[in-house]
C-alpha cells in the first residue's frame, strides 16, 4: 500500500510526523511531497519527493519532471500545464504550482491522504488528475470556525467533501461538525493522535506539595484561540489572592499586542515568563520542571500538548473546548472548566496546588492510563490501516 501524506511542508506537524513514523513501522509506503525546510532522518518505507523553492534548481527539476511525465502520460501533462496555468498567481507562482504538481502525477499513490481541509479550495485540481482513492483529515481550526468565518471556504467543503474516500477526525465532535458541510458520517473514522511510548516509558517523578510558588506552564502558538489573555487574567486573580506562581508561556510566533498590553502591568510582568518555540526535548523538559499544565484554549482538536503532559505525569487543567473532553476526565485525570471563565481556573489552580500527594498521584496515574489505553501509537497504527483499508475496498 502507497499512501502519500501531504501537508505540503517537510517536515510538518508533531501530529503528523507521528503518524508517518507510525504508517512506515506498519511496513505502509509512504510518500511526502512539498517544500522541505530540513532534514529528517525517516525509515526505508518513507519517500520524500519534495520540490525547490525557486531559481535555477526549480527550473531544472521541472524540465526533469516534465519529460518524465510527457513519456508516461503526454495528455495528462499538458492538461495539468493548461489547468496550473489558467491561474492569475502570476509565472513565478504557476511553476512553483506546477513543481508541486508533478512530482505527485509521476509517483501517483494509492490513497491521497490530504491533512489540511484548506488543500481542498487551493488545490482543486488534484480530484481531476489523480487516479486513486482520496482521504482528509478533519483537524481544529479548518473545521470548527474557519469555514464559518469563510462562506467561501464553506462552500468549497460542500463542493469537495463529496469526492471525499474516506474522513480522519481527530476526534468525535469534529466530526460532527464536519457533517455540518456535507461530509458522511458514514465514511468517518476517528482516530486519536498518539503520544510518543517514549514518553510513557520515562519514569513519572511524582512531587510532593511544599509550599513554594506554583510553576504553571502553557505550551502553543500566539493566537487568539489559544485564550492567553483568559489565562494571564486568571494569573492577576492568583496575585490579588497573594498566591505565590511563576507562569510560563512557551510559543511561536510574534506575541500578540492584547498580550503585551496586559504584560505592561508591572505586578503582572514580573510573575510571566515568556519563551519563544523550542525542539521537542527541551520542551519536555520545560514540562517536566512545571507543577502543571493549563490549556485555556477556547477552540481546540485534540490538544497533543495535553496529552503529551498526562503521559509525562504532569497534572493538567483543561477548558472544555473542541473534544478536549475526551481525552480530560473532570475530576478524574485532570481538571476540565468552562471557556473564557478566568475565575474559575485561577481557583482550580489553587485547588490543584493544595492536592494531597495521594490525590495527585491518582490522577497522574489515572492521565497515563487514558493516555495508554486510548491514545496509544499501536491504537494509531491500527486505526489507520483499517481506515485505509477500507477505502481501498470501497
Amino acid at each position: 500500500m502507497k499512501v502519500a501524506v501531504f501537508s505540503g511542508n517537510i517536515p510538518s506537524t508533531t501530529f503528523i510526523e507521528n503518524l508517518i513514523r507510525n504508517l512506515s513501522s506498519s511496513g505502509v509506503k509512504v510518500l511526502l511531497f512539498g517544500k522541505k525546510f530540513r532534514e529528517v532522518k525517516y525509515n526505508e518505507n518513507v519517500e520524500v519527493l519534495d520540490t525547490p523553492d525557486s531559481g535555477f534548481s526549480l527550473l531544472f527539476f521541472l524540465a526533469k519532471e516534465s519529460v518524465k511525465l510527457i513519456f508516461r502520460d503526454t495528455r495528462l501533462y499538458f492538461r495539468s500545464a493548461g489547468i496550473i496555468f489558467k491561474s492569475d498567481r502570476g509565472l513565478k507562482n504557476n511553476l512553483r504550482e506546477l513543481g508541486a504538481l508533478l512530482p505527485i502525477l509521476n509517483n501517483q499513490p494509492d490513497i491521497f491522504h490530504i491533512q489540511w481541509a484548506k488543500t481542498l479550495q487551493r488545490n482543486p485540481y488534484l480530484f481531476e488528475l489523480l487516479k486513486c482513492r482520496f482521504a482528509l483529515s478533519l483537524r481544529g481550526a479548518h473545521i470548527n470556525y474557519s469555514p464559518i468565518n469563510d462562506p467561501a471556504l464553506a462552500e468549497s467543503y460542500r463542493k469537495y467533501f463529496p469526492a471525499i474516500d474516506g474522513f480522519h477526525a481527530v476526534s468525535e465532535a469534529i466530526a460532527k461538525e464536519a457533517v455540518k458541510y456535507g461530509a458522511d458520517i458514514k465514511k468517518i473514522n476517528v482516530i486519536y493522535s498518539s503520544v510518543s511510548e517514549k514518553i510513557l516509558k520515562n519514569e513519572i517523578a511524582f512531587k510532593k506539595n511544599h509550599g513554594e510558588e506554583i510553576r504553571i506552564i502553557s505550551i502553543g502558538r500566539f493566537h487568539w484561540k489559544k485564550g492567553y489573555h483568559y489565562a494571564l487574567d486568571a494569573m492577576k486573580i492568583l496575585i490579588g489572592k497573594k498566591i505565590k506562581f511563576r507562569y510560563t508561556i512557551v510559543a511561536q510566533g510574534e506575541i500578540p499586542e492584547e498580550i503585551l498590553f496586559i504584560l505592561n502591568d508591572p505586578d503582572l510582568k514580573k510573575h510571566i515568563e515568556l519563551k519563544s518555540g523550542m525542539d521537542h526535548e527541551k520542551l519536555m523538559s520545560e514540562m517536566r520542571s512545571s507543577d502543571m499544565l493549563i490549556l485555556p484554549s477556547v477552540e481546540e482538536g485534540i490538544a497533543n500538548v495535553v496529552l503529551e503532559a498526562m503521559a509525562a505525569g504532569i497534572p493538567v487543567i483543561s477548558t472544555d473546548c473542541g473534544g478536549m473532553k475526551e481525552a480530560v476526565s473532570d475530576g478524574e485525570n485532570g481538571i476540565l472548566i468552562k471557556v473564557r471563565d478566568p475565575e474559575l481556573l485561577a481557583e482550580k489552580i489553587s485547588e490543584l496546588s493544595h492536592y494531597s500527594y495521594e490525590s495527585k498521584s491518582e490522577m497522574i496515574l489515572n492521565a497515563r492510563k487514558t493516555i495508554a489505553e486510548k491514545f496509544s501509537e499501536q491504537n494509531q497504527k491500527d486505526g489507520f490501516i483499517n481506515f485505509y483499508n477500507s477505502i481501498l475496498k470501497y
